[in-house]
């Protein structure tokens, strides 16, 4: 550490340098861990613009810089006075994973490269991490950061200096910057968050920061913009996994997915105000747990259920009316299974009995729906059983 960085600049002559210039920051960082450090001005300046200095970078940003050039901004880097927030390449990688998983479980094929995705959509996504002149750490140093304009499209991030500890002592260590996706809100716990690896670099154009590794490039943005498909519900087990038949199902459990997709309500809201915030009609049951309340005819709640094996199962339903009862019926993928079941005015809602049908299902996968003919009852629970 005899060498100032001053010096170690002037000396070196080489694009062999640039390559090392981020370590020798985080070198320093970390012998240096004291408040004198911590308040001090640590920038780093290299002599070309910061494309250039990205570039000599080998193996860390050639995927960005290939987006840099699809979405036209090649100039930008080189020439123009900027503050650029650099994503690596793992995050581009990362985001292009969690892009074809989304895919992949909305019954799309999960083959989509970088250039599937339209230019546009990488250049709305790049200019978030740029703007317009210096943007320092010194410039941030505000309790709840500062609100960041970005190249074009004037959309907002937050950016704010954070001090690090440091074998033990409180801010003793660098400076890192939280830089924010605000998600166009003003409350905080709608942001999308990322950290700096090194941060008040100077090129010959401008300022560079490079973000941690494991940032999700575009924040939350990229698999929206992307694939607008994936905005759209999807049906799903409540509790994530299929349930089991032979086994107890509580109708309180039903799918996720909305009203229209895992059920249909007849008013817009929980009526019994307990366990689920959608509109299907939860209270407190005298059984435990929950039922499902307030039916009524052309209601449905569906569930996604794996049947062990062919054949006919046997199903009795905890059900309870305190208004003359009322009629349903079983239908699994569609197909009416059970025919119409009818369950008697029980003497309350909460006076439970045991209504029983027959079933024949095959095995595997399926979506069980239990349909309300007229309602008329609460329901609590169906337990299935192998005959």
């Amino acid at each position: 550490m005899k060498m100032s960085l001053q010096q170690f600049t002037a000396r070196s002559t080489h694009p062999q340098w640039y390559t090392g210039a981020l370590l020798l920051l985080l070198v320093i960082a970390g012998c240096k861990k004291d408040n004198t450090y911590r308040n001090a001005k640590p920038t780093a300046e290299v002599p070309v613009n910061t494309y250039d200095f990205l570039k000599s970078q080998q193996g860390l940003y050639d995927t960005l810089l290939y987006l840099v050039d699809k979405a036209g901004l090649t100039d930008t880097l080189k020439n123009e006075n900027i503050t650029f927030f650099a994503p690596q390449d793992y995050s581009i990688k990362t985001a292009l994973y969690n892009l074809n998983f989304s895919r992949g479980k909305y019954g799309f094929k999960g083959d989509w490269t970088l250039d599937s995705v339209p230019a546009a959509v990488w250049d709305t996504l790049l200019r978030r991490y740029m703007m317009r002149g210096k943007v320092g750490a010194d410039s941030l140093q505000y309790a709840d950061g500062v609100m960041l304009n970005t190249l074009a499209y004037n959309y907002q991030m937050n950016g704010k200096s954070v001090p690090t500890a440091a074998s033990g002592i409180q801010n003793g260590g660098p400076l890192v910057l939280q830089y924010s996706d605000m998600n166009r809100s003003r409350f905080i716990r709608d942001w999308s968050t990322s950290i700096t690896q090194s941060i008040d670099l100077k090129t010959a154009n401008g300022w560079l920061h490079v973000l941690e590794s494991k940032h999700v490039f575009g924040f939350v943005s990229l698999v929206p913009m992307a694939f607008p498909y994936s905005l759209n519900p999807i049906q799903s087990p409540y509790l994530g996994l299929p349930s089991p038949i032979p086994g107890t199902i509580e109708f309180e459990d039903y799918d996720d997915g909305g009203e229209g997709l895992a059920y249909h309500d007849n008013d817009g809201g929980n009526n019994g105000n307990q366990y689920r915030t959608e509109a299907v009609d939860i209270e407190n049951c005298s059984e435990g747990t929950y039922n499902v309340g307030w039916t009524g005819g052309s209601e449905w709640l569906e569930y996604t259920v794996e049947v062990a094996s062919d054949g006919a199962y046997a199903v009795a339903l905890r059900m309870a009316s305190g208004g003359g009862g009322g009629n349903f019926r079983l239908e699994m993928d569609g197909v009416n299974v059970s025919g119409t079941v009818h369950c008697n005015d029980t003497g309350g809602w909460q006076n439970w009995v045991t209504v029983n049908t027959t079933v024949n299902l095959t095995a595997g996968k399926h979506i069980l729906r239990f349909y309300e003919e007229s309602g008329g009852y609460n329901i609590n629970k169906m337990t299935f059983y192998k005959l």
